[in-house]
């Protein structure tokens, strides 16, 4: 949300935070000492950072351990303009000791001035706090923010950190989307209108273990460059001064998000996260005592619809048809202001942050206790089986079931062995099933209340109907082969992008619906192909691509 003036910039941006006024959410307050130091433009990953538990609506945070504890890395990935590598080949850009030679930086801000009216991207802290801006009110506001679902809308993630700062204050995380690589690209600018968006990268965002329905916190996305040209002659005068504007949007890989809360200008449709302004510029309120009113970026709240351990945005940049010239300077107001060569001073681009928060409560623990739980369908019945590896300690375990794989109750609970060094096997049956589709896991209690879970089964009831199917699809750690009505031998081959087995293994199906679980290991990130061929059959052969992520 930079805009790129030659008398000042403005940026907006974003916080990795959540409120909690009826419950308690994990976020990161700035203050609290949770940030590495550091500052930018650099494409080294951000963190791991701690989230902190949030008592007192935005004043009272507190360390998040033991099984609450979750920690966030992000990094950038994809890079599509860099100074190496075709086909898009990006130029190496300096202002001082300032190096960007990557379409998509961490750490930005405006630059001093030089020579009293240029203006640049100097290096800027990776992280800083929600509000804080050069011309009140410009950045978003805290009611523009959700901290979890459950809350009401605008419960705000901020606190006392406006203006001046008091109390405890939100943190983000900065990004640089480099608006000059579009008017340097080989044969000249790219158009910059509101129809073409250009990809640029991956911002990766990895939670140390699962959460369910995490929220992204936006802020910023839009941006402005604007000079007075040689031909003005009243500097002070804004309809003299020529503008080109442009914004960064975000598509969700693999999930869909919803808007919770926002500034007006943020837009969400099934994975996209756009800009809706018709100008998008850099404050995401409207600016006081200005020469422009820089209203133009988007922030807000986005849920992201899943249990999820890793978040994939798609970085895009998308001009105007608003602009009067494309994405940087055509010209300046005197002798030696000019932009040349490899020094680029202004260098337009738009500056945004990013955050995250969650609710305590829709945090999953990691199956840190070697359950594995298998599950299969007879007749109306489901037989649940699991095994622990060792146990120490241990009090009971409940079985969990769900209609939607995120909102689980307890159907039945089951003594724990309480210590044991050998595997230990157990079973439960949950008797006639009536929905289609059932998820299943077990929460394992410990004397002092420490909870710790399996992976998630699924069962479905399919009738008479053959039907085989691979989740989940992404994978972040294993996978599950699902058989409904499919009884036999087959063999379950594991194939990457080359044609390579990878992974091999028998299963007799023995039961209406049963699940086999395939170990992930030490695969890389990529496309997979699962081949399930029937031993008896040659030509009865399931087929299907998955990611692992």
């Amino acid at each position: 949300m930079s805009k790129k003036i030659k008398f000042y910039s403005i940026l907006a941006f974003f916080v990795i935070a959540g409120s909690m006024a009826f419950g308690q959410t994990v976020e990161i307050p700035t203050t609290s000492g949770s940030f590495p130091g550091g500052s930018g433009p650099t494409t080294a990953a951000v963190g791991p950072i701690s989230l902190m538990r949030d008592n007192s609506n935005n004043n009272g945070f507190t360390p998040a351990t033991g099984s609450n504890l979750i920690t966030v890395t992000m990094s950038l990935t994809n890079q599509q303009y860099a100074a190496s590598g075709a086909p898009n080949i990006m130029n190496t850009y300096t202002n001082g000791a300032n190096i960007i030679s990557t379409g998509l930086v961490f750490g930005a801000a405006p630059t001093t001035s030089t020579g009293g009216i240029q203006q640049g991207v100097d290096p800027g802290n990776t992280f800083d706090n929600l509000s804080s801006f050069s011309v009140a009110p410009g950045g978003p506001l805290d009611n523009r923010f959700t901290a979890s679902t459950g809350l009401p809308a605008g419960t705000g993630i901020v606190g006392g950190a406006q203006f001046p700062p008091t109390g405890e204050a939100n943190g983000a995380v900065f990004l640089f989307t480099a608006g000059q690589v579009q008017y340097d690209r080989p044969g000249g600018p790219t158009v910059n209108n509101s129809a073409t968006r250009y990809y640029y990268g991956d911002l990766v965002i990895n939670f140390n273990r699962f959460v369910i329905n995490p929220v992204l916190h936006i802020a910023g996305l839009g941006g402005s460059y604007r000079y007075f040209p040689i031909t003005g002659t009243n500097i002070l005068d804004p309809t003299q001064w020529l503008s080109s504007y442009f914004t960064t949007e975000l598509d969700i890989t693999s999930y869909t998000g919803q808007l919770l809360s926002g500034n007006g200008n943020l837009a969400v449709s099934g994975s996209s996260i756009t800009n809706s302004y018709s100008t998008p510029s850099g404050a995401s309120e409207h600016t006081i005592g200005s020469l422009f009113d820089e209203y133009g970026a988007a922030s807000g709240s986005v849920k992201i619809n899943a249990a999820v351990k890793t978040i994939r945005l798609k970085i895009y940049l998308r001009g105007s048809n608003s602009s009067q010239f494309n994405w940087s300077a055509i010209g300046a107001p005197g002798p030696g202001q000019q932009i040349s060569g490899g020094t680029r001073n202004p260098f337009p681009g738009d500056i945004w942050s990013v955050s995250v928060s969650s609710a305590l409560a829709q945090l999953i623990t990691l199956p840190a206790t070697g359950i594995n739980l298998t599950g299969s369908l007879n007749g109306n019945d489901v037989k649940l089986n699991w095994k622990t590896l060792t146990e120490l300690n241990t009090d009971h375990f409940e079985i969990e079931r769900s209609i939607d794989g995120v909102n689980f109750v307890s159907i039945a609970s089951k003594a724990a062995a309480g210590l044991s060094n050998t595997e230990l096997n157990y079973s439960q049956t949950d008797p006639n099933i009536t929905s289609k589709v059932y998820y299943y896991r077990v929460k394992l209690v410990d004397f002092d209340n420490k909870i710790s879970y399996s992976n998630v089964i699924v069962i479905r009831k399919t009738g008479n109907i053959k039907a085989i199917d691979v989740y989940p699809n992404p994978v972040v750690d294993n996978m599950s082969v699902v058989f409904s009505s499919a009884k036999g031998s087959y063999i379950i081959s594991m194939y990457n992008a080359a044609g390579q087995e990878v992974q091999n293994r028998k299963a007799d199906i023995t039961s209406d619906v049963q699940t086999v679980t395939l170990n992930r290991g030490s695969l890389n990130a990529g496309t997979y192909f699962i081949k399930v061929k029937n031993i008896n059959d040659p030509q009865d052969v399931f087929n299907q691509k998955v990611v692992l992520q």
